[in-house]
């Protein structure tokens, strides 16, 4: 939990005792490859740092094709989005997620459930601080921008974004998840790989 604690500490101040009352309220869970950790349709209300693995989320279209929404590791991100596996529209809409989270690695995550992150916010401005910066620069910003690039940017210039948010994700993460998550066939990244 040090990375995490460092993350946080690049915008507010941590007294030992505010992040030992954090920390007590995640559970760790380590999980295997192939694990389903929430299947759509059901509310998903926990919020999961990553601290080792690789996960995904993703959705299923009327065909049966599988979509990758977001790709979950520890490493250098433009956005840090890939940090915290959620879907807290589910939790506060309480209606059930449209993503599937599934394991693509062995991870370990931190969790915890976000009535217990929200109790947490409002005990001192500086978590609704901390909170509303990185609503903005992680979530919408980045949520933002990839709408618009899935809707608007052709296959090469979606590509080049992947490239520049996530530098080393080839490092990481198999083609043929990458490919779905860029919504192009894998025979189509091959091309642009080379």
């Amino acid at each position: 939990m040090r990375y995490l604690r460092k993350m946080i500490e690049q915008y507010v101040d941590v007294l030992d005792d505010e992040w030992q009352d954090f920390a007590n309220q995640c559970v760790k869970k380590t999980l295997k490859k192939g694990d389903i950790v929430h299947h759509a349709g059901d509310v998903f209300s926990d919020i999961w740092f990553i601290k080792s693995g690789l996960a995904r989320s993703y959705f299923t279209d009327m065909k049966g094709r599988d979509f990758t929404w977001q790709l979950y590791f520890r490493g250098k991100s433009k956005h840090g989005l890939n940090h915290f596996m959620d879907d807290s529209v589910s939790h506060y809409e309480n209606e059930g997620s449209l993503l599937h989270f599934e394991i693509l690695e062995d991870a370990t995550f931190y969790v915890i459930h976000l009535d217990k992150l929200e109790k947490i916010i409002s005990q001192k401005k500086k978590w609704e601080y901390l909170t509303r910066i990185w609503l903005h620069d992680t979530y919408f910003a980045a949520t933002y921008k990839r709408v618009i690039s899935l809707m608007s940017e052709n296959v090469e210039e979606k590509y080049k974004r992947l490239l520049d948010e996530y530098p080393n994700i080839f490092d990481k993460v198999k083609s043929y998840h990458i490919a779905s998550y860029l919504g192009i066939a894998p025979q189509t990244l091959s091309k642009l790989r080379k």
